[in-house]
């Protein structure tokens, strides 16, 4: 049995402004393809389908048309994530077709999908648990008793506010099936599907912020499921970080991070991929890496402007780029210069190496002369010295700024008649 891990597929989302849809239908398609040539019986996304809450209409047809061809091939698990909304993402869950499945709603986190091979044998469980804000899951996961309790008068009638909270009683529900449940005893390999930040993992600049009480964060041993040893879950398909990773400690369940197909930020360095799991006598076996696309590659150039110019960065014209000048002064018509030379740059900035530091303090400020403060300004942004035209420049405009609103002030106080 094959089983192909995905997350974070942020359809609709721009970089720098730059529109991405031909990259997300590149995705798309390379994820139809490799459904059907290689007879992948599941597809998991663990969160984050769309990049915000009400997503493009030409972003839903696109992914309902990836769904349609998905439904033809394979099994669709779908979570929502930090980004999706888990109430239009999962609208009309139940009316959807068969092999595709919606999970939106925490408290069916311990109910298990089974995923089924060619010869109709149930190879693996999956347990999908969608991400968990913990000021709205506080009380939904919190046990039974409290639930009921209309106004509670008790704060510990609710789960304590974290993620690691909110996460931990899923998991309590997910272990509780696991031993008592209908599958329970039967060696099938078991897979949860999780979209958290966990401990250990390297975030990018392109996730949002999970902080809650200053902590954003889950301990990986929480997915041992109670055991102090290696639990019975076979493998934790995550979502949220944007690189992909493997983390997790020695005791824990084989975990990682597909990270998201596409790069979303200049630092994102690491090739994209998927995982695909090899699943066989109700275990996990083995974990392959596979390729995604690359629509445009992403890359940073740092250097003076005539190195950025040569003709050896040709190879990079197709690229989106970030060009970071590094000449002392900043280079006449720069932007333009190097926008004729890579015509998608995203980002072009100057960071040169000031000739003299500055030593101004607040206090210095407010004893030297505004156009001093100008001239040091104007010379610091530039990171040379004024030439005497320029200097002569300043000085005019600031003396007609000072005739100026003298003017006004003598105008506003002139004697009544």
């Amino acid at each position: 049995m094959l089983i192909l891990h995905t997350s974070d597929w942020h359809l609709g989302r721009s970089l720098h402004r730059a529109d991405l849809t031909p990259a997300f239908e590149m995705w798309c398609e390379h994820v139809i393809t490799t459904v059907r040539e290689r007879a992948i019986d599941a597809v998991l996304i663990s969160g984050d389908v769309y990049d915000r809450a009400i997503p493009p209409a030409s972003t839903v047809k696109l992914f309902d048309h990836t769904l349609g061809e998905l439904s033809h091939l394979t099994t669709v698990i779908l979570t929502s994530g930090n980004h999706d909304s888990p109430q239009r993402l999962g609208f009309g869950a139940e009316l959807m077709r068969e092999g595709i499945y919606f999970r939106t709603d925490s408290r069916a986190c311990s109910t298990p999908i089974a995923i089924r091979n060619s010869s109709g044998e149930i190879g693996a469980l999956v347990y999908a648990i969608p991400y968990l804000d913990p000021d709205t899951e506080r009380r939904r996961l919190a046990p039974a008793h409290a639930q009921s309790q209309a106004e509670p008068t008790e704060q510990n009638q609710y789960l304590e506010r974290s993620h690691e909270a909110v996460l931990g009683a899923a998991l309590e529900r997910i272990g509780d099936d696991i031993r008592t449940g209908a599958y329970a005893g039967r060696k099938i390999a078991r897979i949860c599907m999780a979209h958290a930040f966990i401990t250990g993992g390297n975030p990018t600049l392109s996730e949002r912020d999970l902080h809650v009480g200053g902590v954003d964060s889950v301990p990986s041993g929480l997915f041992r499921l109670g055991k102090s040893g290696p639990g019975p879950l076979d493998y934790v398909a995550l979502g949220h970080l944007h690189s992909p990773q493997r983390v997790g400690l020695a005791d824990d369940p084989l975990m990682r991070y597909s990270g998201s197909p596409i790069t979303f930020s200049f630092g994102e360095a690491t090739p994209k991929s998927s995982v695909l799991l090899h699943v066989s006598d109700g275990e996990v076996r083995e974990t392959e890496l596979i390729p995604a696309p690359v629509w445009r590659r992403v890359s940073t150039l740092e250097a003076p402007l005539g190195d950025l110019l040569d003709k050896k960065n040709a190879r990079l014209r197709d690229d989106f780029v970030r060009l970071i000048v590094t000449d002392s002064a900043r280079p006449t018509d720069m932007a333009a210069q190097l926008r004729a030379v890579f015509p998608h740059a995203l980002e072009i900035q100057h960071r040169g190496i000031r000739s003299t530091a500055s030593t101004t303090t607040a206090e210095g400020v407010a004893t030297r002369s505004p156009l001093a403060v100008l001239t040091e300004f104007m010379e610091t942004a530039g990171n040379r010295a004024l030439t005497a035209e320029e200097a002569e420049l300043l000085q005019d405009v600031w003396e007609e700024v000072l005739r100026t609103e003298l003017g006004e002030v003598h105008s506003h106080a002139a004697p009544a008649s």
